[in-house]
């Protein structure tokens, strides 16, 4: 009997960052006209990405693939999965490229599109039977062909085996789920336990399942809880379909809002997933060919995924500020990834009663007895204080002679706060889109503990 493998045990810690490789770098401008990024070129940005505190990166592209959507190149006009792009590089190059990913903690998840591939791909003339029927313009696998189901499975586990990757991103669904359990359970075999997250299906994660900053992050925690059996969620601010049959412009979520990016995304107990560049609020540089249409049509567009980064927007000091910022929270992440991962069953979580301007609502995660973190957000363009009153009888904090409250956000030192001072804590939280504004955090335990994750 197949036993179909949980999701591996470093998935509660990620922190997913995707990237189209022709596009986040540009050693040679536009390129062709959709891009110019490498393997190689893409690795050279792995520093930033771990200094970032990025440790999965979902790569939206990889194979050889064609311009059948908006004009450009792009992974999801799939030809031949099983080749990769000579436009990215070499096999030594996935496999360098993937290592260093390594070596620097970051985990790699290609791109599957698991319905089919393009009408002219010389699988269609090489295996007729393979096919049955269309969608996008495309020709679709028939899942219920043996001979195309042993070498779907057989190429997916090819990539871990040979390149080492930790998983799969799946495009639209999974089209038949078993296929998945059957690659999931061989690559366990093979000592590589893999994630896999479709995008409009749930496996390990499901990429759509949570849309949008975090509003009432206790809320998704005591469904998480209650209602889904403690499974992990994951949750998108931006992916690539941003911008889908748009004018050109800014299609990011966040904007420099530090209480979407940091209150909303990157200090929620979930799996944050946002696209390249919305960390330091990138004003995107769409490719030449990029075309409004779906199919190529129309004028000039703006798509997320045909738009190149240009890094010496970083050079700007409000780009630099938002990118300080989104580090900052991350690695808070890092530093107290005890109290904040995605798992919703590591700890508790409860409101924090008071009252402030702001429509954010204030939150532990904690473990009774021992610590917590407060997050509070503020997503008005002013300065509010919230007056909280923290439950320290719930968080088993009410016995402590004093509370250890760290700023684990800014640089002061820890303060030493009796209880009574906590049932009315006031939290100064900045503006919105400005530096250091938009999101607080504190660390809290007893005052002869630290708290701090080994």
């Amino acid at each position: 009997m197949l036993v179909v493998p949980a999701a591996p045990p470093w998935v509660g810690d990620l922190v997913l960052y995707e990237l189209n490789p022709r596009t986040f770098t540009s050693p040679a401008g536009a390129g062709d006209g959709s891009g110019s990024g490498t393997f190689a070129s893409v690795a050279e940005r792995l520093p930033y990405l771990a200094d970032l505190g990025v440790n999965a990166i979902w790569m939206a592209g990889h194979a050889r693939s064609t311009d059948h959507f908006y004009g450009i190149w792009s992974a999801y006009a799939a030809d031949r999965p099983d080749l990769l792009d000579p436009a990215l590089g070499t096999p030594d190059d996935l496999r360098a490229l993937v290592a260093a990913a390594h070596g620097h903690g970051i985990r790699v998840l290609l791109d599957v599109i698991a319905h089919g591939v393009v009408n002219d791909s010389t699988l269609v003339r090489e295996h007729p039977d393979w096919f049955a029927g269309g969608s996008w313009g495309m020709a679709d696998f028939d899942y219920g062909n043996p001979d195309f189901r042993r070498w779907w499975v057989d190429l997916w586990i090819s990539y871990v085996r040979d390149f080492d990757v930790d998983g799969y991103r799946v495009d639209v669904s999974l089209v038949d789920p078993t296929v998945w359990d059957e690659i999931t359970a061989r690559c366990a075999d093979l000592g590589k336990p893999i994630v896999v997250i479709p995008e409009n299906d749930r496996y390990h994660l499901g990429q759509q399942e949570c849309h949008g900053p975090a509003l009432d992050p206790v809320l998704d925690w005591a469904i998480a809880r209650e209602f889904r059996g403690n499974r992990l969620t994951l949750r998108q601010l931006s992916s690539h379909d941003r911008g889908w049959e748009a004018l050109p412009g800014n299609h990011y979520v966040a904007r420099g809002s530090r209480a979407k990016l940091g209150y909303g995304l990157l200090l929620n107990p979930q799996v944050p997933l946002f696209f390249a560049g919305e960390e330091f609020d990138a004003d995107p540089v769409p490719l030449p060919r990029l075309r409004q249409g779906l199919f190529g049509t129309g004028g000039p567009g703006g798509w997320l995924y045909g738009s190149r980064l240009d890094w010496s927007q970083l050079e700007d000091p409000a780009k630099r500020a938002v990118h300080d910022d989104a580090r900052r929270c991350l690695a808070a992440r890092r530093g107290y990834r005890h109290l904040l991962n995605a798992d919703p069953a590591a700890c508790e979580m409860v409101r924090a009663a008071g009252n402030g301007a702001s429509a954010l609502v204030p939150y532990l995660r904690y473990r009774p007895g021992e610590d917590a973190v407060l997050v509070v957000g503020n997503d008005l363009p002013r300065d509010v204080t919230f007056v909280l009153s923290l439950p320290l009888a719930q968080l088993g904090l009410d016995g402590a002679d004093t509370v250890r409250v760290t700023d684990i956000l800014g640089a002061g030192p820890p303060r030493r706060l009796t209880p009574a001072q906590l049932t009315r804590f006031d939290v100064a939280v900045g503006a919105d889109y400005t530096p250091g504004g938009g999101v607080r955090a504190f660390h809290l335990c007893r005052s002869d503990r630290s708290g701090e994750a080994s």
